[in-house]
C-alpha cells in the first residue's frame, strides 16, 4: 500500500517538476543589486532556470545536512561515552562472573 502511495505522489511531482524544466530552459541572470536592475552591480552569468534551481536545491540540501551533523554532535559525544560505559561494565561483570559461579556450586553440595 505504501508502495502504491509512494508512486503515485512521486510519479506526478516528477513530471511536474520535468515539465518546469523544460518550460523553462530560458537563461536567467540572476541579480543581486536591488537597487539597479538596469546595470546591476553584482550580477551571475545567464544561466538556464533548471540549473539555478539545482544548484540552490543541492546547496540547500548541503547545508542541511552539514547543521544536522553539527547539531548531533552532543548525541555522538554522549553515544561513545555510553559505548564505553557498556564496555567497561562488561568486563566487569565477565571478571566477577567466575568469582561468583564457584561460591554457588558450594551452596548447592
Amino acid at each position: 500500500m505504501k508502495k502504491v502511495v509512494r508512486w503515485l505522489v512521486t510519479v506526478p511531482l516528477g513530471a511536474l517538476l520535468v515539465i518546469f524544466l523544460v518550460a523553462n530552459r530560458a537563461p536567467v541572470a540572476l541579480s543581486l543589486d536591488p537597487l539597479s536592475t538596469a546595470a546591476p552591480a553584482i550580477a551571475t552569468p545567464a544561466l538556464p532556470l533548471w540549473i539555478w534551481l539545482a544548484l540552490f536545491l543541492f546547496t540547500g540540501v548541503g547545508l542541511g545536512a552539514a547543521a544536522m551533523w553539527v547539531s548531533d554532535h552532543e548525541l555522538r559525544v554522549r553515544a561513545k561515552a555510553d559505548r564505553r560505559e557498556l564496555s567497561s561494565l562488561k568486563k566487569a561483570a565477565a571478571a566477577a562472573a567466575p568469582a561468583v559461579a564457584p561460591a554457588e556450586s558450594q551452596k548447592e553440595d
